[in-house]
């Protein structure tokens, strides 16, 4: 991988950062755009530093399980925690 590529992603990572940012704060109403901003990113990282897009196709279905598997996660995470009683 060369160091322009690696540069470009990371310079990608850093605007897309702040648009989320300003964009937080600026107009909070819009804060579901920031998930666009964020998937952005992660599509950034796996294309851009874990270079997905060169390996064969089972090393990006498992990379596509693990997502998965997070996603799952941190759903049955919110679950949890929305749907407690407050104070026990």
């Amino acid at each position: 991988m060369s160091l322009r590529n690696l540069l470009l992603t990371y310079l990608g990572l850093i605007l897309l950062l702040t648009a989320n940012v300003l964009l937080a704060l600026w107009l909070p109403a819009w804060s579901d755009w920031a998930l666009l901003g964020a998937a952005a990113q992660a599509a950034l990282v796996l294309f851009g530093f874990m270079q997905l897009g060169q390996h064969s196709a089972l090393v990006r279905f498992f990379a596509l399980g693990a997502g998965f598997w997070l996603l799952l996660m941190f759903t049955l995470t919110l679950i949890d925690l929305l749907t407690r009683k407050a104070g026990f």
